[in-house]
């Protein structure tokens, strides 16, 4: 049985009304449709992502660090910190 004051929840990324977290079209929407791909902007979610049930978003910052050509500083920051929390084997 449904109930009509029933309300669909949606998840809103986004803190003091600055988005933090982009979809894989918001991403692409941002950096341009004909310069990323939706297979790459979906390896970019996955690699630089989180998952958050089923949807794949990716951090403001990697979208911006993919502006600025500065994407291996990112991971090699990821690197680093996944290192001092002990996870240097995972993937």
């Amino acid at each position: 049985m449904f109930f009509k004051s029933q309300k669909t929840i949606r998840y809103s990324p986004s803190v003091n009304g600055n988005r933090r977290l982009l979809t894989v079209n918001q991403l692409r929407q941002m950096l341009g449709p004909e310069i990323i791909g939706r297979d790459l902007a979906y390896k970019i979610a996955r690699q630089h992502g989180i998952r958050i049930g089923r949807r794949l978003l990716i951090p403001v910052r990697v979208a911006e660090a993919l502006i600025d050509g500065r994407l291996e500083e990112l991971v090699t920051e990821k690197t680093s910190s996944d290192a001092r929390r002990g996870r240097e084997g995972l993937q």
